[in-house]
């Protein structure tokens, strides 16, 4: 995989918890209304090159390159805390690292199919 300025940091959460947290909004609405939150991993604020080093300690022959050929548009770290939406109660069920292993079953259930509907 080839990406561009590694250093930069990112959140991430699985899709899974994005609506477990919606629903979380709507059970607690009179206690969370007019009120914005940060939602995402307390321990997933890594930069893209350290994502990559996550992905390959699931895929050993993952291959990974920081180019110098483009940049971000979006020149923010997004470091994130996720402390006052777990002050409500909610918290994450899903780690990256379990997302990355779903990832990688998808992509060999879908890869290995001679036919499909895509």
């Amino acid at each position: 995989m080839e990406f561009f300025e590694g250093h930069f940091q990112r959140n991430y959460i699985h899709i899974q918890d994005v609506a477990r947290v919606f629903l979380h909004g709507i059970e607690n609405f009179e206690e969370m209304k007019n009120e914005s939150y940060n939602v995402g991993l307390s321990d997933a604020n890594l930069s893209k090159l350290e994502l990559c080093e996550k992905i390959k300690e699931h895929i050993s022959d993952f291959v990974f390159i920081e180019s110098n050929l483009g940049k971000d548009p979006d020149k923010r770290d997004y470091i994130v805390s996720n402390e006052k939406i777990e002050s409500t109660g909610f918290k994450p069920k899903y780690s990256i690292d379990f997302g990355i292993k779903e990832l990688i079953k998808c992509y060999s259930i879908l890869h290995t199919q001679t036919y499909g509907n895509y």
